[in-house]
């Protein structure tokens, strides 16, 4: 990291901070800066009501955990109050703002980076930044990639373990809990796959117009019930080919396709390779 970067963080003459202790800069290897998530800098600040920084922006990722009291964000046109035992998942390369929002502000913030930042942000926090409870397993390991950042040698290889976790976790979090609707639509296709099942029998099962349920499936499973039909099928296929019982077109008629061409067309167009193919894989002869 460039002297100039170093500047722009400004971590020491932020005005308002009282006390800021453990982590600090933190330079990976070539190797991790190359193949793994990594951090560049970390702390922990007591703050007064006088906290406040405003950037246009910053090359890389950042999370701000809140300790104590309460933050306001600005970023992406919107004001946000993250409050006590949250944390905040954000973009710098955005422009940014935060200040105290309370008498003492006491938080944590880790400035990183990896081949997969941009994905996994876009994943979990789409355009704008997501703030998470800071509970459970989100908290475990923010404390562990504390006591890693503030250790004499940090290790690269479990800094970017825990930043992955730290992303699982997030994605844990924002998990939309299915609907007795779609709970029981999976069901209904799970035991009925094997037939020339419609996308309309399944909605009419779960009491929906098609357009709502197709619409319902897809906000919670993140597909639609066709492709989740699909999976279920293929997946079953994959099962019966690696016995020797079953011929092709038996399991073709078995995970409810139409015949053994169509079976097989559609078998390598979702896989790469033909049902034989993948059976021989398994050194079985078709």
């Amino acid at each position: 990291m460039d002297q100039a970067t170093r500047e722009r963080i400004r971590i020491y003459n932020e005005k308002g901070i009282l006390e800021k202790k453990g982590g600090g800069f933190h330079t990976p290897l070539e190797f991790a800066g190359q193949h793994l998530f990594y951090a560049v800098w970390s702390s922990r600040y007591t703050c007064s009501s006088l906290y406040s920084v405003r950037r246009e922006s910053l090359d890389f990722y950042s999370v701000i955990y809140v300790m104590k009291g309460q933050m306001e964000l600005e970023y992406e046109g919107e004001r946000t109050i993250v409050k006590e035992n949250e944390a905040v998942l954000l973009d710098f390369r955005r422009p940014h703002a935060y200040r105290a929002a309370s008498d003492t502000l006491e938080k944590w913030e880790m400035l990183f980076d990896g081949n997969a930042s941009e994905a996994f942000y876009r994943q979990i926090a789409g355009e704008g930044g997501q703030t998470f409870k800071v509970t459970g397993k989100l908290h475990r390991t923010l404390e562990k990639l504390m006591d890693e950042l503030d250790a004499p040698f940090p290790q690269d290889h479990t800094i970017s373990l825990l930043i992955h976790t730290m992303f699982c976790n997030m994605i844990d979090q924002k998990a939309v809990t299915l609907s007795p609707p779609v709970e029981e639509a999976i069901e209904f296709i799970n035991s009925h796959y094997d037939g020339p099942l419609q996308i309309s029998e399944i909605a009419e099962h779960v009491s929906l117009s098609r357009f709502y349920f197709t619409r319902l499936f897809r906000k919670e499973t993140g597909r639609t019930p066709n492709d989740y039909l699909a999976d279920v099928r293929i997946n079953a296929a994959k099962e019966m080919l690696t016995d020797k019982i079953l011929t092709i077109a038996e399991i073709a008629e078995r995970c409810g396709f139409a015949n053994t061409s169509h079976f097989t067309r559609f078998f390598r167009e979702k896989t790469g390779q033909t049902p034989a193919a993948f059976r021989n894989f398994f050194h079985l002869k078709g």
